[in-house]
């Protein structure tokens, strides 16, 4: 009788760490599928985003952090040097946009077609003055043509971060903000490196419930 019970507790016990056992592995699965079906809806939501060739619409990259800092992209590497330089944290940065355009515009100087301001028939004259950011050029014909062509490129980096902050103005003592109520404040940084461009007004809204 003995042998009896000390069998049974012994197969009680196998029982129970295979059933341990079994509950851990499908634990173990249910989270690797699970972080499978999340990775794949991001790389066929990152497949899409290359493959849009919208003008007016595009669809959002979704990296790492580590795959960004190991990929060769030179508008990511851009990125990443501008959010060093205003020193950008890692872990509240949320969304990072590089938005490069240009506008280029060609004028011809309106003049009364009887008015002659240049008098030599053979009279020609055009300049440019240009850098990394702007070209201007103006061309000047006998007898009143004067046409003047600009271009001007904006390169604006944008970096969408989010902190938890005291919701009043923080104590002095350490120890009494621990217990202060906070909440998540959004900052966007708007970095447009062309100096010529100023932004005179730029307002972001998150629509809620």
């Amino acid at each position: 009788m003995i042998i009896t019970s000390k069998i049974k507790q012994i197969v009680m016990y196998v029982v129970i760490g295979l059933i341990l056992a079994l509950g851990t592995t499908c634990i173990i699965q249910y989270n690797v599928n699970k972080s499978l079906k999340e990775e794949h809806a991001v790389a066929t939501a990152n497949i899409k985003a290359l493959l849009d060739d919208r003008d007016n619409e595009i669809i959002e990259l979704q990296l790492s952090m580590d795959v960004l800092q190991h990929t060769s992209d030179s508008t990511i590497q851009h990125l990443l040097e501008q959010q060093e330089k205003l020193n950008i944290k890692n872990k509240e940065l949320q969304t990072m946009i590089s938005m490069a355009s240009q506008f280029h515009v060609h004028d011809t100087i309106p003049i009364p077609i009887h008015d002659t301001i240049f008098c030599e028939p053979d009279f020609a004259f055009d300049t440019c003055v240009s850098d990394e950011w702007r070209t201007t050029c103006v061309e000047m014909r006998y007898p009143n043509e004067v046409c003047v062509d600009a271009t001007m490129r904006s390169q604006k980096d944008v970096f969408v971060t989010a902190k938890r902050e005291t919701i009043d103005p923080p104590s002095k003592c350490f120890f009494i903000r621990w217990f202060q109520k906070k909440h998540t404040v959004t900052r966007i940084t708007i970095n447009e490196e062309n100096p010529y461009i100023e932004d005179q007004e730029n307002v972001y809204i998150r629509v809620i419930d």
